[in-house]
């Protein structure tokens, strides 16, 4: 199996505090992964890094390597090219533009990168995700398991190797949450990306491919 990411030596201190030291992390090709630990052990700080929102501590040994590029060798512009169209994002308040309909919401990352044919691309995902009659609503009018999977419709518009998710059923019920996650699963196996997952849900976590713990700023074995 290849690997997708690789992290290594990854350090971030806030106010004086370590919230993550010395984290190694390796992604593979098609893989769920799931990153878990109480509140303030540094999960949401790992992600973004990791999804390049934010940078670690500066350091000669920290590396971020994604689908073969060094993160932290681009300059701004390339950054904002590979983030577009590598890289997927579910946040927990789905932070969908609510002056959108659903379908320019969804079409929007591909509208950055001139992509002429994204909104057929969009009307497809979202037909895919039960979506299709909702095209032209605003996201105040759907539920939060609808909000969601716009969300993931838009994530996965430019088709990226991967999707970064901050607890992305936090906001549902347990049943809109068993929902969410096997479709996270579906998503793998049909489109081919890797899925990072920070949740608290245990049972969740357990059904990933791998589950992280993160204790005080570093990954537990």
């Amino acid at each position: 199996m290849e690997i997708l990411l690789s992290a290594k030596h990854i350090s971030k201190t806030f106010n004086g505090k370590k919230v993550l030291d010395n984290v190694n992390i390796e992604i593979n090709e098609s893989e769920v992964v799931a990153i878990t630990g109480t509140s303030g052990a540094g999960k949401t700080t790992l992600l973004n890094i990791l999804s390049t929102l934010d940078k670690p501590d500066l350091n000669n040994k920290s590396s971020l390597i994604i689908d073969n590029d060094n993160i932290f060798n681009l300059s701004n512009i390339k950054l904002a090219n590979l983030r577009n169209e590598k890289i997927g994002f579910v946040f927990q308040f789905h932070e969908l533009i609510p002056e959108l309909t659903v379908l320019e919401n969804v079409s929007l990352p591909g509208w950055i990168k001139n992509d002429d044919s994204v909104e057929k691309k969009a009307k497809g995902l979202l037909d895919y995700l039960g979506l299709i009659d909702f095209i032209d609503k605003k996201p105040s009018t759907l539920s939060g398991g609808e909000k969601q999977r716009v969300a993931i419709a838009r994530a996965l518009i430019n088709k990226p190797k991967i999707i970064f998710a901050d607890e992305p059923t936090g906001n549902l019920d347990s049943k809109n949450s068993k929902i969410l996650f096997n479709l996270l699963f579906k998503l793998r196996d049909n489109y081919n990306c890797s899925v990072v997952i920070v949740t608290h849900n245990e049972k969740n976590a357990n059904i990933c491919d791998r589950k992280l713990l993160i204790i005080d700023g570093k990954i537990k074995d």
